[in-house]
């Protein structure tokens, strides 16, 4: 049993150092994408001051709000919206890539399997465009 001594009255303990600040950044990335693009809006501004939690809210602004216009419009549309439940089983199954990514990474930028190459543009526009 060994046991540190503790820390000299002139210097204050260690709060958490580099850790702490790691996990906030794998929190705030995985609660961009908990409710689509409307967390997605929040932390695009409440994470600014990191380059990857702003990049994750992005990425999340653009691609649910996108399928959130794309399920709406066709949802006017007396044929085709016969779509629109697809899509939103679709939308489904990405969020959950989305949140278990999140949960195995480190706060890294998460692409959209597939639709990364597509989209990745506008997320980055998007995301460098919040200062």
């Amino acid at each position: 049993m060994s046991q540190s001594p503790p820390p000299p009255p002139s210097q204050p303990a260690p709060m958490g150092g580099a850790g702490a600040v790691g996990s906030n950044k794998k929190t705030y990335s995985v609660l961009a994408y908990v409710l689509g693009w409307v967390t997605g809006l929040i932390f695009l501004f409440v994470g600014k001051d990191d380059p990857d939690v702003k990049w994750n809210a992005a990425n999340s602004v653009v691609f649910f709000g996108g399928l959130s216009i794309i399920i709406t419009v066709l949802g006017l549309i007396p044929v085709v919206g016969l779509l629109t439940f697809p899509l939103a089983i679709v939308g489904f199954i990405y969020w959950i890539i989305f949140l278990v990514q999140g949960l195995q990474g480190n706060g890294e930028r998460l692409s959209a399997p597939g639709l990364g190459p597509y989209i990745n543009k506008y997320v980055d526009q998007l995301a460098n465009s919040v200062k």
